[in-house]
Order: C-alpha cells, then structure tokens, then sequence
C-alpha cells in the first residue's frame, strides 16, 4: 500500500491532557487514540507494533515449553465465588448481568477459570506438568487511569498457568518463566530488574516484578548497582530443562538486591551500603508461585502412582503487552534523539507527495528527488524511478 493512502493521523503538537513521553509520542506519531477514559483504539501502524511485540512474546513462551490457548474475556461470577475472590477482588473488577440475571465479569485474570478446566479434564499425574497461556485483552476499572496505554482500564495480556504436582516442579515451572522473561525483554533491547514484589489479590508467597527504570514509573523500587547494567545475555548459556544449573543461576541473578516498595528488607539495604540505588520503575511483567491456593479451594485433583490424590501447585505468569509497546516506543525514539518524531513527519510529508506526483505522472521523476536533505546523497533520476516504481507495492 502507498503511504499517501495509509491512516496515519499524526499530530503537531501533543494534547494538553498526555503528561508522559510514551503517551505523548504514542498520540502525536498516530498509533493510538482514546476513545473513553483508560480505553484506546489501537490504529493500523500502532496495531502492527502490537502484533510484533505478540509474536515476540509467543516465540519466547513457546520456547519455554508452555503451550498456547484461548479463554473467554467473559467469566461466570460462580467460578470466582468457588475460589473465595468475588468478593476479596474489590471495585476493580467490572461486574456485570446478563439479559438471564446470570452474574457475569469481565476476566481481569484467569487463574480461576483455568483451573476449572484443569479440574474438569486432567485426572493424572501423567498429564502433569503442563504450562499454558494465552493473549487476550483484559479489564480492569481502575480508579484513576493515567499515563495513556501505561495505565489503562481496557489492556493486552499474556498470561500463562503452570500445573505441577510437588513444590520442586512448581519451582522449576516458576524459573523457566523467570529466564524466558529475562529472554523476552531482552530481544526488545529493555533492561529489566526481577524485584520481590507483593503478590496482591493473585495470592501466593513467593512472586517477582520485572520492572523497568523510568523517571514516568508509578513504583518506588530499591536495588543494588549491579542491577545497573544488562544482565540478560546470563541467562543464555542456562539449560532451562536442567533444574538444578536453572534453580543455581536464578538464585545467583537475585542474590543481588531489588524490591519494591511493600518489599522492602533494611538489613539486606544496610548491606548494600554505598551500592544501594534508588529510583522510579515501571512494571512490564510479573511472576507469581502461590502453591495450591486455588486447586484445593476448587477441588482440583490429580491420581498418583499409589492411587492417592494430591493438588496441583500453580504458578501464574503475565506480562503487559500494552505497556511494554509504549516503552518500547519511547526507547526507540530517545535513540533517534529529540527531533526523531519531526523527521519522521517530514520524511512522511515529502515521501507522500512524491507518491501523489509521480502517480499523476504530473512530473518527472527526478522531482522526488526533493525528498534528500543534502545534495551528496540526492538520488540519480534512475535511483528515483526505481524508487517511485517501488512504492506501489505492497507493504511486507
């Protein structure tokens, strides 16, 4: 498709109400636009990031061993009421009825639906361990949504569930999560610091946020200066299928401090001394082990050798797409330095017209040769044709 007929709707100059670059950046280059408070319309060229940034996380989770699905946005308030969250959840979640009186919710995460199927469908040990995931746009009404896509009510997830039968399994299911994000952030070129975190409405005692540094994040988080530079390429030469070399490098990775605010820990912070940093971060992912929280409060059991029964330990694992674009985005453009969004509306402006002439063939093609900003590197009047020909096909 010719760039003169793509929806491309950029902006001069950034709306009153965007207060960060992401959003700003996001508004002004076309990819995105609000259509109600915390709810966006992802436009074509913003869709396609978002797709990219998909397959990025589907390669790596795949990679991982978990095996992808897909569950209905739409969830029966009666699973949630069987694992004790309807009512601990809290105003977040958006309850809604149907024209049968039947209530119904709008799935902010699935950890309850996903073990109603496990429970209706695996009997034994031998089905077991399995991880599963899917992508799938989520909703939660928060109270003040801000910061464009990075804190909105309607989002893109990847959320996956592991099923083990011992806590060891569990342990191994909850690395291999571990190093696959260190895998996923890191071919988005993101550095991103694993911190103990709280685990929230999700449950559980044991769960990490990868967070990402940025003066725009909503956490205070605390880390040692080691955390300072890139540490994702550790995490390749780790055999993930080996529990043990995978358990060493995970527990090695966090030995050296990060936490969140609610995790703080001042005897490990007194430890760091002079290496103990701060600073504001964004959370892109985060990990959660919460045992059989949710498989015995739904009587989800598996059959083992000796004809006992035991419950499942889970994990869950999510990552926000939606923010992860945003930052990705402003990542980008603060390599291209500050005037990278002006020379892409130029090169768009100039590129545009030439198509529009040389498709009249009101010109001759050398006029597109206009689109070169020093004489040095203008195209030949052949390097032009060449070039006009090419902009009639399709976009790859």
């Amino acid at each position: 498709m010719r760039l003169s007929r793509y929806f491309l709707p950029v902006l001069k100059e950034s709306p009153s109400d965007a207060q960060i670059v992401s959003h700003k950046l996001m508004l002004r280059a076309g990819l995105i636009r609000q259509t109600a408070a915390g709810i966006y319309a992802w436009l074509p060229m913003g869709y396609r990031v978002l797709r990219k940034i998909e397959q990025i996380v589907r390669e790596e989770q795949d990679r991982a061993g978990a095996i992808e699905m897909l569950m209905p946005t739409i969830q029966s308030a009666d699973l949630w009421r069987e694992s004790g969250r309807y009512d601990a959840y809290g105003p977040e979640m958006l309850r809604i009825r149907d024209r049968h009186d039947r209530e119904m919710l709008y799935g902010p995460t699935n950890e309850d639906m996903i073990t109603a199927l496990f429970r209706d469908n695996v009997r034994s040990y031998r089905d077991l361990p399995r991880i599963l995931y899917h992508i799938q746009w989520k909703f939660r009404d928060e109270v003040r949504p801000r910061f464009g896509v990075m804190r909105g009510r309607e989002f893109l997830m990847k959320d996956a569930y592991s099923f083990d039968v011992d806590e060891a399994g569990a342990r191994h299911s909850y690395n291999r999560m571990f190093i696959a994000y260190l895998r996923t952030f890191a071919r988005m070129g993101l550095t991103s610091i694993p911190m103990q975190a709280d685990t929230g409405p999700i449950g559980g005692d044991l769960s990490h946020e990868f967070i990402i540094l940025a003066p725009s994040g909503e956490s205070e988080v605390f880390y040692h200066q080691a955390w300072e530079r890139d540490r994702s390429a550790e995490a390749e030469g780790v055999n993930a299928q080996d529990p043990d070399e995978l358990q060493a490098f995970v527990s090695g990775l966090t030995a050296d401090y990060a936490a969140t605010d609610e995790k703080r820990d001042a005897n490990r912070e007194r430890d760091a001394g002079d290496a103990l940093r701060t600073s504001r971060g964004i959370e892109v992912g985060h990990i959660f082990y919460f045992d059989q929280k949710y498989t015995q409060a739904m009587n989800m059991a598996v059959s083992m050798p000796d004809g006992s029964h035991v419950h499942p330990k889970m994990g869950s694992y999510g990552i926000g797409i939606r923010a992860w674009s945003a930052q990705s985005l402003k990542r980008a453009m603060t390599r291209r330095g500050s005037s990278g969004l002006k020379q892409s509306r130029r090169g768009r402006s100039a590129s545009s017209r030439c198509a529009r002439t040389t498709s009249r063939a009101s010109l001759p093609p050398r006029s597109c040769t206009a689109i070169s900003r020093s004489p040095a590197s203008r195209p030949s009047t052949t390097t032009a044709t060449n070039a006009a020909a090419q902009s009639s096909r399709p976009w790859t």
